[in-house]
């Protein structure tokens, strides 16, 4: 099962498949994101044991991909999201975990982000 490798922020986070982590403003989730457009429990990932999926909970302002707010999306490596807002909204960057990656392991109680500043265009996702 691969691991997948989250970042946003500049914070970075390895994610192992044999759990689900929660993205949010809820300073008690996986993964903290203090932007006013992110809900308190904005979107799970998981793994489903052939592909990462994230879920959306319902959020008031939405998860998108490529500009599109999606609410249940199976992905592959290199995939962006915007939270709350699709173009400015809190980038999520997923991607694979290469060979000796030295990135920290989400915990229950990640500390909370800086509000986000918009970056440079998505790349393509699978």
């Amino acid at each position: 099962m691969p691991e997948l490798v989250l970042e946003s922020n500049g914070r970075t986070w390895t994610l192992d498949p044999s759990r689900a982590y929660t993205l949010g403003r809820d300073p008690q989730g996986d993964v903290v994101l203090d932007d006013a457009r992110v809900s308190w429990r904005h979107a799970t990932i998981s793994f489903n044991g052939r592909s990462w999926v994230i879920e959306d909970h319902g959020s008031t302002n939405g998860t998108f991909v490529q500009g599109q707010r999606i609410h249940h999306l199976e992905f592959g490596s290199d995939t962006v999201l915007n939270l709350g807002n699709a173009t400015d909204g809190p980038r999520v960057t997923l991607s694979g975990a290469g060979a000796g990656a030295a990135a920290p392991a989400a915990t229950p109680q990640a500390q909370p982000q800086q509000p986000y500043a918009a970056q440079g265009a998505n790349p393509g996702w699978s």
